[in-house]
């Protein structure tokens, strides 16, 4: 697999094609690129750190980002990922911070007729995430699906903020927070249609899954519109998992906290099918199933 590794602000580990161009923390992929294999991002222990990536015009590719830093200090990231006219991304970011405080803002930009499919799992400690997709461009399509899992007293707040700016464009956010013992998520979905914004399509879905009575999750689905030839649908709740399901599991010979990680494994599998890198899939898992 092609991979950048950013470590203390330095690139110790480069092999990506030789027609990317990575230079002042920005990363370029040219135009009319297809790249069937995904591209691995990794910022290693990188406490305040800085990425552009540009994505040509009607280009193809997978790219996936692993924001990791085991170092119990204060963090923050500032991101950004602009897809040019035409190009179709899929983006998976991975994002495990021991910080005792980290922040994440991440902007995503979809110019026309561009196809953004955005994934995240995020298994922080502390963290406050903020992505922020602009649906920029004329027939741009974007789905996101955020998933955050919180255990012991770990405390992850993430804001997903979309805003259609042209007309005929979708947008479709999936948020899931899973909080145990102690842990606390809190989910914002906002998007926003802006005046002129005709024929865009506009859905959200925030579902919050509670294994723990001292467990905490809010989420808030907003939607903001300001046209009205538009489509637009929400949805929210928050609750345990199904008692039918755990009993059937349990009936089959699982434990109670084994039937609770295969069922919450199951919503992570849309993160986890996406993750081309074995390594990082395992650790993916053993840290989520940690906090279950």
């Amino acid at each position: 697999m092609e991979a950048i590794v950013i470590k203390n602000h330095q690139v110790i580990s480069n092999n990506l094609p030789k027609e990317f161009k990575f230079e002042n923390k920005k990363l370029t992929i040219p135009s009319k690129t297809i790249y069937h294999e995904p591209i691995k991002i990794t910022l290693l222990e990188d406490n305040h750190d800085e990425l552009e990536i540009v994505i040509g015009e009607s280009s193809e590719i997978k790219i996936i980002l692993e924001v990791t830093d085991d170092t119990m200090t204060q963090s923050d990231y500032k991101i950004k990922l602009t897809a040019a006219k035409n190009a179709k991304v899929k983006y998976l970011l991975v994002a495990a911070l021991k910080s005792t405080k980290a922040t994440l803002n991440h902007e995503f930009i979809a110019l026309e007729d561009t196809n953004l499919e955005l994934l995240a799992g995020l298994v922080s400690n502390v963290l406050t995430a903020k992505l922020d997709v602009a649906v920029a461009g004329k027939g741009a399509s974007v789905n996101i699906k955020a998933i955050a899992v919180s255990s012991d007293e770990h405390d992850q707040n993430i804001d997903v903020y979309m805003k259609h700016q042209a007309p005929n464009t979708f947008g479709d956010m999936t948020n899931i927070g899973i909080a145990n013992k102690k842990g606390r998520v809190i989910l914002n979905g906002v998007e926003k249609i802006e005046k002129g914004m005709k024929n865009s399509n506009v859905y959200q879905t925030l579902k919050g899954i509670i294994t723990s009575n001292e467990a905490v999750i809010e989420v808030n689905p907003i939607l903001l519109i300001d046209e009205y030839d538009i489509k637009a649908g929400h949805a929210a709740t928050v609750g345990k998992l199904e008692e039918e399901s755990l009993y059937y599991l349990m009936s089959r010979g699982l434990s109670k906290i084994d039937a609770e990680k295969l069922i919450i494994n199951g919503f992570l599998q849309p993160v986890i099918n996406e993750i081309d890198d074995e390594e990082l899939k395992e650790r993916f898992v053993e840290l989520v199933n940690s906090r279950i």
